[in-house]
């Protein structure tokens, strides 16, 4: 019987990982499915992965969800983050934005930057639950610490409207800017664009601060970002 969390279950889990980035999807499931028979939430999760996007294993999203929920039942955060997914786009299971919300609350709130994101998303529409522009911008900041670059995006979003902040277009290109940076599709237009409304000696600042954000919440998008979709990371 495997010990869960022993240094086997985490070496057997890395493997897994590192089979499924890789494309040995075989491997990753044979992996994952010793971990989730063990009861190893991460190894849940990652088989619920491959089932949903039918790598390794033929395509079953009923089966994806059962795996996602024994992982998100243990509290396992990526799990919660899928099935909050699942329930936004009624994938294998029926549409419900509340239940969306919960299950990417639980996970935003152990840290997840993925599930705080989305937490943020559904805040500013009122999906799910409320419309609370100051709370989406509460969760966004604590994703945009965490390097996410959706995030930062999304802040360059905010004080360029003034959606639960003052309005504010040098931070908004410096957000604008890192999320560029960080490889946000249309970051660059959407930097330059807001740096019409700046001054000269406002741009030099805005892009000094973007330099600091950068500095401050660059290393962890370099180290945990670039996170292939759907695919687990521990």
């Amino acid at each position: 019987m495997l010990l869960l969390g022993s240094p086997l279950a985490l070496a057997q889990f890395d493997d897994a990982v590192r089979a499924a980035h890789g494309g040995y999807y075989s491997r990753a499931e044979a992996e994952f499915r010793r971990l989730a028979d063990a009861g190893d939430a991460r190894g849940q999760n990652g088989l619920g992965v491959l089932y949903l996007r039918g790598t390794g294993v033929e395509q079953d999203i009923a089966l994806a969800v059962r795996w996602f929920r024994l992982a998100a039942m243990q509290g396992y955060h990526a799990a919660q983050t899928n099935l909050g997914l699942l329930y936004e786009n009624g994938w294998g299971v029926p549409a419900d934005e509340e239940l969306a919300f919960r299950w990417y609350h639980r996970a935003a709130s152990q840290g997840d930057r993925e599930a705080q994101t989305s937490v943020a998303r559904m805040f500013s529409r009122g999906r799910g639950t409320r419309m609370d522009h100051r709370a989406a911008v509460e969760w966004l900041n604590r994703a945009a610490r965490q390097g996410h670059v959706e995030a930062w995006a999304h802040l360059g979003h905010v004080y360029r409207t003034g959606e639960g902040v003052e309005r504010d277009y040098l931070a908004s290109y410096a957000w604008y800017g890192i999320a560029a940076a960080g490889g946000y599709p249309g970051g660059a237009e959407l930097r330059d664009s807001v740096g019409s409304f700046l001054t000269r000696s406002e741009l030099e600042r805005a892009r000094a601060v973007a330099r600091s954000l950068y500095t401050l919440y660059g290393a962890p998008m370099r180290t945990a970002g670039n996170r292939v979709p759907a695919v687990p990371t521990p």
